[in-house]
């Protein structure tokens, strides 16, 4: 189901975006092979691509702005594009916070030479109104 053709890759991008988002003072919910944490529930999906609900890699709530926060972790080798990774890009732009009301932001972290390929497709696949709360963050890790 999941295309992940680098595991250990994968979970070093995930690793590094959890370190950030701690360092932001986010309150982590769930994380996808992290130990002492739960995975990530998967997401309602309201009717985009494959239909089927996703889990992000990184689940977590900023208290500061009170919003959601959706991590993913891209290795940019065939995984930007696939029906599975454009399905999770709406599902993920599609949460908003019950209370305060606010739409998540959604993290993805690429491999650094990978940000501009990443930058194109998201800008001509994502509705322009949702570009705001998409944060790419380039890897320092995994360069190449």
């Amino acid at each position: 189901m999941h295309f992940r053709n680098d595991p250990e890759r994968h979970s070093a991008l995930i690793k590094e975006l959890l370190d950030i988002f701690r360092e932001r003072g986010f309150q982590i919910l769930g994380a996808d092979g992290v130990v002492d944490l739960p995975r990530a529930r998967p997401l309602h999906n309201d009717g985009y691509g494959d239909q089927e609900d996703k889990a992000p890699d990184i689940y977590a709530y900023d208290t500061r702005r009170r919003c959601t926060i959706v991590g993913e972790a891209k290795t940019g080798n065939g995984d930007f594009e696939t029906e599975h990774a454009l399905t999770q890009y709406n599902v993920f732009l599609d949460q908003f916070d019950k209370t305060s009301g606010l739409q998540a932001d959604f993290y993805i972290i690429v491999p650094a030479s990978k940000v501009p390929e990443f930058n194109s497709l998201i800008t001509h696949y994502i509705h322009p109104d949702y570009l705001e709360s998409i944060v790419v963050v380039s890897s320092k890790t995994l360069v190449e």
